[in-house]
């Protein structure tokens, strides 16, 4: 290879690691947004249960952040994510005791969009995986 299609690639290389983690930090993001809006008044700002309106519920909140440690050290996105959305019944996981946030997604997802062809479901999942990858960011901060 020639001097500057060693620097050609290392240059792309350099790109692809920066749009990366800039796309790593916007997911991020959103995905701390959609958990302080829809997800701190019951599990907490920190994720520990102890959301401001527990006093209201019948049933005890989980602790968010030791899920990993709670399934062997696996985190289970696929299960989360089922759980999150709420829309099909999660074996094991009894009735919906939370909010079925695919339906609240699908219906931001009609407003967003009004007036343009739009998949709903993409919507919805941006926004769940979001959520998962910041749930998942609090499992390291015990």
């Amino acid at each position: 290879m020639r001097k500057h299609e060693v620097l050609a690639a290392a240059v792309a290389v350099a790109a692809m690691v920066l749009a990366t983690d800039t796309m790593a930090q916007g997911r991020t993001e959103l995905g701390r947004t959609e958990y302080m809006s829809t997800c701190a008044g019951c599990h907490g700002p920190a994720g520990r249960g102890d959301g401001q309106y527990n006093q209201f519920l019948r049933l005890k909140v989980p602790d968010l952040t030791t899920i990993a440690e709670r399934n062997g050290g696996v985190f289970p996105a696929e299960r989360l994510y089922a759980i999150i959305d709420g829309r099909a019944e999660v074996p094991g996981h009894g009735t919906a005791q939370m909010p079925i946030w695919g339906n609240v997604y699908n219906e931001r997802a009609v407003e967003y969009y009004k007036g343009f062809a739009h998949n709903p479901e993409q919507f919805i999942r941006v926004r769940i995986l979001a959520l998962i990858d910041y749930i998942y960011s609090l499992q390291t901060r015990r």
